[in-house]
């Protein structure tokens, strides 16, 4: 823990620094970033030898000024693989930051964003090795302001202000509702703040109090993670914050969420399997839902955010099929789903970061992440264009990068519980490998549209105008796309890692979570290796046919002339007759518009000599736009009918009322109104199709929670594992 400690001191320090030379903003932006570079460094060795077994895991204790709680900071190896992800993203904003901020140095208090920086950090650390509650609450609400105050960096915004504000209402929320009782439920069966007494505690509590529980944390934690349908400050913070605050929201800040579910799991008993069901379909809406709505976006900031939400949803799956594992008395599977979410929360914030940052470079060299006025950019900006391919590539689960083992992995751990189920528990797990092969395939997609239409082609607005890429900000992107290609091509490096944090959550011997991982993982390598002896030897082809053209060229220049790419017969082809981001993506929305409702407003050509047409589409949030917006609205209509004392709320005369919400109706308020237009129509039909639905509905859940169903998920004597699941 010392150098936990000294990391600490050194990123106060730096936030002390940075507004005492406020006056000079450049050097006090450096200042920030090197002390935040420097933390970084010692928490890397911090959680490395944690990880490895070399630093003691004893917890360290101060005195205390409140009656509430004590400072106790613990590095286990949980706390320590989140750790590692806080370490390598913040080492990689450091470098990044004050190229980026370069330009606003003079106008903007970029002091105070180092400073604020340095506490973010700070507070992260913090909060990941709290072994205390109140400490852990602190942490908490430290780092839900200070990310608020970065994303609202740009304040004069409107639209920024209200990303910001939305991530601040929809996280104290959470908190409120579900993680504050959360510890409070838990400190009182311990008599104590201290985690160390939280298990105990649980293990003579019954079964219902670790159930419930277990629910506030999936609702209070889920929030900040980003789960559906509490994701929806996501894609309206992410958009509008400076881009190295985005690679931390997306890389580190939502992790804490997953974090903070995953330590709650160290301390209940083995749930029941529906828990894990429950969570296994929240992970599955969260994963296909995310990825088609990141398709529909036409700002490249918006997109990723939306594959925020994805991924966090393939890290849940994980967890889920983790649990299930636990719940069959399997640890192998039980491990194997632990695990691969463990590696995919790491490779997420490495490739993740790697493209935000990616998306910060589009934004200094062209001024916009408007997809329909971009393209042509990997002519001006070449590296930055290959380190979003990269990122592109990890993120879609390719081989060789990193990406890939996790999924893998994730795969792998969801075959093991569907074959070891029986009769219908096999079904979520069946459902769980099916939407992760959909998730593959529609991120496929959308990055590809993404990348094409970004840096290839031609540019599809003149205004924009391109500058070169600074090298501070190539450096920390290379840097991040080399540890995603690293990790790819030697993932047997990081089975040692990944098993500290791994056994925090299932009591398996080392060994045996070693030689399953290294049974795993054998065959994805063998792929990623495949995969890279391809990709090398296409680049090999490229740069030969390359080098032979620009020889031919030069030896006889009449002989091997430039020739331009065929057109088609179109003899002066312009930006126009290319795809948009929204013709790319048009097939995969009339396909999903049943889930996506995408609201199509065009002006068509008319008459012998039309004027100017126009077309657009748009893609609202079904969360926000059918479930919170109108609980808003609610709240407001009552505010407004306590000002103006009546039922109706509306203004007095001599107050302006407020415009209502141009927001079409939704999906979900439709099938509301449809069903509730059926019943009140009163048709006999109407009538028996509910009373079947119903009957259906009792025969699953008969069939599911009855004793019988039960017996068969039990495996028969002889054939149980020898080694007990357990979450401690």
């Amino acid at each position: 823990m010392t150098l936990v400690l000294t990391s600490l001191a050194i990123l106060v320090a730096g936030a002390v620094a940075s507004l005492a030379l406020g006056r000079v903003p450049r050097l006090a932006l450096r200042t920030a970033m090197s002390a935040i570079l420097a933390s970084a460094v010692l928490m890397a060795l911090a959680s490395g030898a944690a990880l490895l077994g070399i630093e003691s895991q004893a917890p360290r204790n101060a005195e205390w000024m409140l009656p509430l709680g004590a400072v106790s900071l613990a590095l286990d190896g949980l706390s320590a693989w989140f750790l590692l992800a806080i370490s390598i993203v913040a080492a990689s904003v450091a470098i990044y930051s004050p190229a980026y901020l370069r330009s606003a140095a003079d106008r903007e208090p970029v002091a105070v964003f180092g400073a604020l920086l340095c506490a973010l950090v700070a507070s992260l650390t913090l909060l990941v090795c709290a072994a205390d509650a109140v400490l852990f609450l602190i942490g908490w609400e430290a780092m839900t302001l200070t990310a608020f105050l970065l994303v609202a960096f740009h304040h004069e915004s409107p639209e920024v202000r209200r990303g910001a504000w939305m991530y601040l209402v929809a996280t104290h929320i959470g908190t409120a509702l579900c993680v504050v009782p959360l510890f409070g439920v838990l400190c009182a069966l311990a008599h104590t703040t201290s985690f160390s007494a939280f298990a105990e505690a649980l293990g003579v509590a019954g079964r219902t109090t670790p159930v419930v529980l277990f629910f506030l944390g999936l609702l209070g934690f889920g929030v900040k993670a980003g789960f559906m349908p509490m994701h929806v400050w996501l894609p309206a913070a992410h958009p509008v914050a400076p881009a190295p605050i985005s690679a931390f929201l997306s890389g580190v800040v939502v992790k804490t969420g997953i974090y903070a579910l995953l330590r709650l799991l160290t301390w209940l008993p083995p749930l029941p399997s529906y828990c894990g069901h429950v969570l296994l379909l929240v992970g599955i809406v969260s994963g296909v839902m995310g990825v088609l709505y990141a398709i529909a976006q036409h700002d490249l900031k918006r997109l990723l955010a939306y594959h925020t939400v994805e991924n966090i949803g393939i890290i849940a799956i994980g967890i889920a099929v983790g649990m299930l594992g636990q719940a069959a008395h399997d640890p192998t599977v039980a491990a194997l789903g632990y695990a691969g979410a463990l590696l995919h929360v790491t490779n997420h914030a490495l490739f993740k970061s790697l493209l935000f940052l990616s998306t910060g470079a589009v934004l200094n060299s062209a001024g916009t992440a408007d997809l329909e006025r971009l393209g042509g950019l990997a002519k001006k900006t070449p590296v930055n264009a290959a380190m979003f391919l990269i990122g592109a590539v990890a993120i879609c689960a390719l081989p060789p990068l990193n990406g890939f083992l996790s999924e893998w992995v994730i795969y792998t751990s969801l075959f093991g519980s569907a074959l070891q189920s029986h009769g219908l528990s096999a079904g979520p797990a069946a459902m769980g490998i099916l939407s992760l092969a959909l998730m593959g395939g529609l991120a496929l997609a959308c990055f590809s549209k993404a990348f094409g239409v970004v840096f290839l082609g031609a540019p599809r607005d003149d205004s924009v105008r391109t500058q070169p890429t600074p090298a501070a900000m190539n450096v920390s992107m290379m840097a991040l796309a080399l540890v995603c290609v690293f990790i790819g091509m030697a993932p047997g490096l990081w089975i040692p890692l990944v098993l500290s944090a791994t056994s925090e959550l299932v009591a398996a011997t080392a060994a045996d979570i070693t030689a399953r991982l290294d049974s795993v993982l054998a065959t994805g390598v063998s792929l990623s290796m495949m995969a890279a002896v391809l990709a090398g030897s296409a680049a090999g082809l490229v740069l030969l046919r390359r080098a032979l053209l620009v020889r031919a060229r030069r030896s006889n220049p009449i002989a091997a002339p430039a020739i331009p790419t065929w057109g088609c017969a179109y003899s002066n082809p312009t930006p126009r007759m290319q795809y948009t981001a929204s013709s790319f993506a048009s097939s995969l929305m009339i396909s999903f518009r049943g889930l996506l409702w995408p609201e199509r407003m065009a002006t068509a050509p008319a008459g012998a000599f039309p004027a100017v047409t126009h077309l657009e589409t748009h893609t609202s949030d079904m969360a926000e736009n059918d479930l919170f917006q109108p609980i808003f609205q609610g709240i407001a209509r009552l505010f407004a009918m306590a000002r103006t004392v009546s039922w109706t709320g509306e203004s007095g005369p001599h107050e302006p009322t407020r415009p209502q919400s141009s927001h079409r109706m939704g999906p979900l308020r439709a099938l509301a109104l449809g069903i509730v237009g059926a019943l009140r129509r009163g048709t006999i039909q109407v009538y028996l199709s509910f009373i079947v639905i119903m009957l259906v509905i009792l025969f699953l859940s008969e069939a599911i929670f009855s004793p019988g169903a039960t017996r068969l998920m039990t495996p028969p004597i002889g054939q149980e594992s020898t080694i007990e699941g357990s979450n401690r």
